[in-house]
């Protein structure tokens, strides 16, 4: 059964990441318990869950913020990502994965292949090529039986991101409908020389491609909002 300060940290998770609140907006202990028509204890109690994941700041004489990231730190947090993510992805490979999941892993990968090889390459083909590489990356996750680990790299998924020019964004898998196909391509080989170092059992391998293609992911989206911060400027 879900509490009421569970609901009201789902409410309030759901609001700061789907744009209610803009980085280093205050989210006011008492205002928030009168719109969500609650007391101010389950307010006060997700205030401190949203803290813990990263996703609020807390500010002396103010209270609680939306977090407010840089591009800098927004390209660390894909370093510290490739990381956790590498080490998943050895875990993985060194555990061996169960016959059903390793059914549900070429299943996912095969199709993801099929998308990027294919004729047509629209936003209906980016969007399940997107859900498919959330849902890639979350079976290596899972995979490596480690639910600290599992959790360590969530926190890195979805961080508000304001650039110095008011351009808002987020930390997260969506990003990849900036690249172009070519990007798409080398990132689906990734993917292919993955899943063929894990299923083959080969930590230390799986562990460097999966370091190199978030690093390389990180790298790219900070040039991409560098750019978007870029034409803002110009245009204000």
């Amino acid at each position: 059964m879900v509490t009421r300060a569970e609901s009201v940290t789902r409410r309030l998770r759901e609001a700061v990441l789907g744009g209610a609140y803009m980085p280093g907006g205050r989210l006011n202990e008492m205002a928030l318990a009168e719109a969500m028509q609650v007391s101010r204890t389950p307010v006060r109690a997700a205030l401190g869950a949203l803290f813990a994941e990263g996703l609020l700041d807390y500010e002396p004489n103010c209270g609680y913020v939306v977090r407010r990231l840089s591009l800098d730190e927004a390209v660390h947090i894909y370093t510290v990502r490739a990381t956790l993510e590498g080490l998943a992805a050895r875990l993985a490979a060194e555990t061996g994965l169960a016959d059903a999941a390793r059914q549900r892993f070429r299943e996912t990968l095969d199709e993801m292949e099929r998308l990027v090889a294919g004729d047509s390459w629209g936003d209906a083909e980016q969007q399940r090529w997107g859900d498919l590489n959330i849902a890639f990356h979350g079976q290596i996750i899972a995979a490596s039986g480690n639910g600290y680990l599992a959790n360590s790299i969530q926190r890195t998924r979805t961080l508000p991101l304001l650039t110095e020019s008011g351009v808002r964004t987020f930390l997260a898998e969506r990003a990849v409908v900036w690249w172009d196909r070519a990007a798409y391509r080398r990132s689906q080989d990734d993917h292919l020389d993955l899943g063929e170092a894990i299923l083959a059992r080969q930590g230390g391998r799986a562990e460097a491609v999966m370091r190199e293609h978030v690093e390389r992911a990180g790298r790219l989206i900070g040039r991409k909002l560098a750019n978007r911060s870029e034409a803002a400027l110009a245009l204000s």
